[in-house]
């Protein structure tokens, strides 16, 4: 909208202005050409400016590029150490419950051996 209004405004004073005398419409078209010129030089600076502030936010961006990926990776060495301490704590729990279980069962085994062995003493 700010690139139209001047236009308009060059629109406007040249249609007002057809009724003036030749010098006039000659100063107009200069003016106008002159409006013209520094449209142009300001959309060439914003241009230029604008193009400085996209690479600026681009390397900006390519900075903060390696940190977010160091960030990630320590997160991730983080989850692989979370799921190995996790993993080690449940092999440990199945390997105690297993030991229990062997060793219950071995108590049982040889209770009933020994339930079963005939006695040393005669039987009268």
């Amino acid at each position: 909208m700010k690139k139209t209004t001047p236009w308009a405004i060059l629109a406007t004073a040249a249609l007002t202005l057809t009724a003036c005398d030749s010098k006039t419409a000659d100063a107009v078209k200069e003016k106008a050409d002159d409006a013209k010129q520094a449209v142009e030089a300001k959309t060439k600076e914003a241009t230029e400016s604008a193009a400085k502030k996209i690479e600026a936010a681009k390397d900006a961006a390519k900075a903060a590029v390696p940190a977010a990926a160091a960030a990630v990776d320590k997160m991730a060495e983080k989850a692989k150490d979370a799921t190995a301490d996790a993993a080690n704590t449940t092999k440990e729990a199945a390997d105690k419950a297993v030991d229990k279980v062997q060793d219950a069962a071995t108590n049982a085994l040889e209770s009933a051996k020994g339930a079963l062995a005939p006695s040393a003493a005669p039987t009268p």
